[in-house]
């Protein structure tokens, strides 16, 4: 009997591992609009961004 416990210990954690892992899984559905407002957002950050530091490295 006690082989047959150190089986299930295995067994029991598989299947507890693929039922977190299903429980935690979310729909990756993307926001088209959010996503290119945010994409959009970055952009402009960068654009702002890149002249000050050129301006800072003059030598």
């Amino acid at each position: 009997m006690a082989p047959m416990m150190w089986l299930l210990i295995p067994l029991i954690t598989g299947i507890c591992a693929v039922t977190w892992a299903v429980y935690v899984q979310r729909p990756r559905r993307g926001d088209l609009w959010h996503d290119s407002a945010r994409y959009r957002r970055l952009n402009e950050a960068f654009s702002r961004s890149l002249p000050e530091q050129s301006r800072l490295r003059t030598r």
